[in-house]
């Protein structure tokens, strides 16, 4: 029998989890009474903790909380406007420059590779389209289900 009195971690595992306590502890818990008086003050204030009534709040927090959050300000989409300009720029400049060149490789290309090339390309966007959709729907599918305020 040891003489120093279980820690209360021991006491704990003692009332929760007594499979895991030693044969050493068990043995101590058998012939101690300080201990077993200190397991019944443990055992009486876990009943205690589970039978007590579950705190009510007689007013809205989430909406309290979601007063004081300060609006978020919109920014300007420049990155949404500045790109398409650049590109339909770049797009204009090469066709003034390179529009007689152009013309003559439309020319000498036949109407089947052509319509072959074209084709292929819209395919490839819309395959890209399709999947900017899909992931633009996981985004915002998780941001929807995301907790943001627990409590």
């Amino acid at each position: 029998m040891t003489t120093a009195h279980l820690n209360d971690t021991e006491l704990q595992l003692y009332i929760t989890d007594p499979q895991i306590i030693s044969q050493q502890i068990t043995n101590h818990m058998q012939d101690c009474a300080i201990c077993q008086s200190r397991v019944a003050e443990y055992i009486l204030i876990l009943n205690n903790i589970k039978t007590a009534a579950k705190p009510v709040f007689d007013f809205d927090l989430s909406a309290l909380v979601m007063e004081q959050l300060p609006v978020p300000k919109r920014a300007f989409p420049w990155a949404a406007i500045i790109v398409p300009v650049f590109s339909i720029a770049i797009v204009a400049v090469s066709l003034i420059f390179f529009l007689s060149a152009a013309a003559m490789s439309f020319k000498a290309v036949s109407g089947l590779w052509l319509t072959v090339a074209i084709a292929g390309a819209v395919t490839i966007l819309i395959f890209q389209g399709i999947e900017m959709f899909r992931e633009h729907q996981k985004r915002v599918d998780a941001i929807l289900n995301r907790k943001i305020l627990q409590l």
